[in-house]
């Protein structure tokens, strides 16, 4: 409810219930936000806390946040539906394949010939 009434008047971030429910990396974040973005993630929020519940939706928002930078409405929403499903996170483990092979691959010059493919 309150999440719902802050959208509808975004002026009140400063003074919100929701803002003081935020943990403080995500609320600091928006506090720096200008009004346009605020309110985009506060939408994204109102609308994944309706879909998975408002500690998946923070939790998603919160851990986008960290990986990305940002709080975009597509990996917030994915990461949140997963929460709410259980599904656990993936680890990788350090021994992934050395990619570096392919860098040279396809960056080296290779000489095309004049008229040639």
């Amino acid at each position: 409810m309150q999440l719902a009434l802050l959208c509808n008047k975004p002026a009140s971030w400063p003074n919100s219930r929701v803002r003081d429910a935020l943990p403080d990396p995500l609320r600091e974040w928006l506090d720096r936000q200008d009004r346009q973005t605020r309110n985009e993630a506060l939408q994204t929020l109102k609308r994944v806390d309706r879909e998975s519940g408002w500690a998946n939706a923070v939790e998603a928002m919160l851990s986008i946040l960290e990986s990305t930078g940002g709080a975009d409405r597509a990996g917030v929403t994915l990461l949140a539906a997963r929460l709410a499903e259980g599904v656990a996170g993936i680890e990788y483990d350090d021994d992934r394949p050395d990619l570096s092979e392919y860098d040279i691959a396809f960056t080296a010059d290779v000489g095309v010939q004049e008229g040639g493919r």
